[in-house]
């Protein structure tokens, strides 16, 4: 018995401190460079790292069993329940690489890898007065302001501290670098949550119209008078209605769909994916996307609607396709609709879908 022991502690030893299968791919790598000498760093929780950060707190934290965030605890409890946490999460990440380089021609060329700018009282990272991080991080530990300029290709984090220092961070509104998942994990995440999701579908009200790249793809309502069109002499209109959440629940709860997800992994394309309609339109809800629909072109009595949903500040896309007919739309009894989706796709995909330039 002690013989086995010894040899179990051995293999042990020359494993990483966190390995689990459902930790990202980015993480563990960041996890595996982190000088611990020997101490263990928690699936989720706060820990020092001495030789990197000195007093610096660092952070894990965790998701379906596995880290899925490691980073450095710049920012105060008001800070992160004020503004965007993937943002905040992004940048204490983000830290943790650069402290791993530890030169400053290192962490600029990292910066440079990812289209990050860091700009100290007007000096990007390494030039003028602007040194090294650790002048970054003063600022930081003494900020009287904080704003996040959203909705464009670039995310401006502007910091000011009590000495008069300002801070800007540029960051790419890039779903690679704001998140720390690959695109494969990604999309394993997200179906893994929209098949089990509990979010609440939530009525919305018409706004000012607008177009998603072409002209034919729209946040168009309709409506007869006052009241959104739910009706069988008008099934493309009517399910583009559900697709903008125009109508309520009620109207379309017999509605249960059958995905089809288009991925980057065979594995999940082969497997499908039963959900209620208003789960599957509350789940996106709930992360924030712009919808805009369209009708495609129909064979008969059977249509094809498409929505897509794009994220105005991660600047990412995903495209939902679905087929049916009136007599499906407008049944009385539960019916299971036919559908596609495709998640994290270039948006030029959209342009070539719709053959416009």
């Amino acid at each position: 018995m002690k013989k086995k022991t010894i040899i179990i502690s051995a293999i042990l030893a020359f494993l990483p401190a966190v390995l689990h299968a459902d930790t990202p791919q980015r993480i563990q790598r960041l996890l595996d460079s982190m000088p611990m000498n020997g101490q263990a760093i928690p699936v989720e929780g706060s820990f020092t790292c001495p030789q990197l950060g000195g007093t610096l707190q660092f952070y894990t934290e965790s998701e379906s069993g596995g880290t899925s965030q490691l980073g450095a605890r710049l920012f105060s409890d008001g800070i992160r329940s004020a503004y965007d946490p993937v943002i905040i999460r992004c940048v204490e990440r983000l830290w943790v690489e650069l402290l791993v380089r530890k030169t400053t021609d290192s962490q600029k060329a990292l910066l440079k890898e990812y289209g990050v700018r860091m700009v100290l009282d007007g000096y990007p990272l390494g030039s003028g007065s602007h040194r090294n991080l650790s002048q970054d991080l003063e600022v930081i530990n003494s900020i009287t302001s904080l704003t996040m300029t959203t909705g464009t290709n670039e995310i401006d984090m502007f910091m000011r501290s009590r000495a008069g220092s300002t801070l800007h961070i540029y960051i790419p509104a890039d779903r690679d670098l704001l998140f720390p998942y690959d695109k494969k994990e990604h999309e394993e995440l997200l179906l893994a949550q929209l098949e089990h999701s509990t979010a609440r579908y939530a009525q919305m009200e018409p706004g000012g119209l607008e177009c998603y790249m072409i002209d034919s793809l729209t946040n168009e309502m309709f409506f007869s008078g006052d009241q959104p069109v739910f009706d069988r002499n008008f099934p493309a209109e009517s399910m583009r209605n559900i697709l903008m959440c125009a109508l309520p629940a009620s109207d379309f709860s017999k509605i249960s769909l059958r995905i089809q997800p288009h991925t980057y992994s065979k594995e999940l394309g082969r497997r499908f994916i039963t959900v209620r309609m208003s789960d599957f339109l509350g789940y996106f809800q709930k992360q924030g996307l712009e919808f805009y629909s369209a009708k495609m072109e129909n064979a008969g009595d059977r249509y094809q609607c498409i929505l897509v949903m794009f994220h105005p500040t991660y600047n990412y896309l995903h495209m939902f396709s679905v087929s049916f007919t009136t007599d499906q739309l407008f049944s009385d009894k539960a019916v299971t609709l036919k559908s596609d989706l495709s998640t994290f796709i270039p948006q030029h995909n959209i342009k070539n879908l719709f053959q416009e330039k």
